[in-house]
């Protein structure tokens, strides 16, 4: 008998068992008022950690404003990236995502995104340090260059497209200013509010607009929440309009500093 085979698969089994049981845990043990966000730090102005420790933002600010609407008590998950986010919203141990993600066409036939800032964007930054490389003038220039992209984004979505370019994948959008400014890759291709929040701080930084085909282009930032639970869209779209109607959104806007 082969034991180190099955020492292995043995691993495996309890490894897969552990990290399901983490997913499922939130909602074996949550109460009914209780309103689950998945988000992760990292990603200023919309989700970050202070000074003090505590989480603050433009999507923190909304998530807690959101639930006092819905008469809930929020519990915000940091689960540090794209992928492990949909993992729990697939899983359900999470109530819907709230992390500035873009509402495209591909996420819109697998998830339900209900709309809460921004509008149609038709085309995004490519940013890099210092100067625009001469001749580029568009992503079909960049051949042979690197860009870093966030795995999973409307970004990379789009570069994908381009063979040419190789593309980096980056864990948190932060480490797209540092590979650029220690010239780890040529350019880094991010949404326009953290492009302008990157700008703002470091002057170096030079902006190339890439415009979007239509089956690319950006319907502003939607909450994710799974297409089968109609009546948690619905609750959240009300909830939503309300913040909208109310001048709330536009307040938190003004206040991170994010208006288009």
């Amino acid at each position: 008998m082969n034991y180190k085979k099955i020492s292995i698969v043995f691993l495996l089994l309890v490894t897969t068992i552990g990290i399901y049981a983490f997913l499922i845990q939130p909602v074996l043990s949550r109460s009914d008022n209780e309103f689950i966000v998945g988000t992760a730090a990292g990603y200023a102005p919309f989700v970050s950690i202070n000074e003090k420790g505590e989480y603050e933002g433009f999507d923190v600010d909304v998530a807690n404003a959101l639930v006092k609407i819905m008469g809930k008590k929020l519990v915000l998950k940091d689960l540090g990236s794209m992928s492990s986010l949909f993992v729990a919203l697939d899983q359900g141990a999470v109530d819907c995502i709230i992390w500035g993600l873009s509402i495209t066409q591909d996420r819109l036939k697998k998830v339900a995104m209900v709309h809460y800032q921004g509008e149609t964007t038709v085309a995004e930054p490519l940013i890099f340090w210092q100067q625009v490389p001469q001749g580029v003038n568009s992503l079909s220039d960049m051949n042979g260059m690197t860009v870093c992209v966030e795995p999973g984004s409307a970004q990379e979505a789009v570069v994908s497209k381009y063979e040419q370019i190789v593309t980096v994948p980056i864990d948190k959008v932060d480490d797209a200013l540092l590979n650029i400014q220690y010239g780890k890759v040529d350019a880094a291709f991010v949404e326009p509010a953290i492009a302008k929040k990157f700008k703002n701080k470091y002057p170096q930084i030079q902006l190339l607009n890439i415009p979007l085909a239509v089956e690319d282009q950006v319907q502003g930032v939607g909450i994710v929440i799974k297409k089968d639970n109609a009546e948690r869209i619905s609750s959240v779209q009300q909830a939503v309009k309300k913040l909208k109607e109310e001048g709330v959104i536009a307040q938190l806007e003004q206040k991170w500093g994010i208006v288009q």
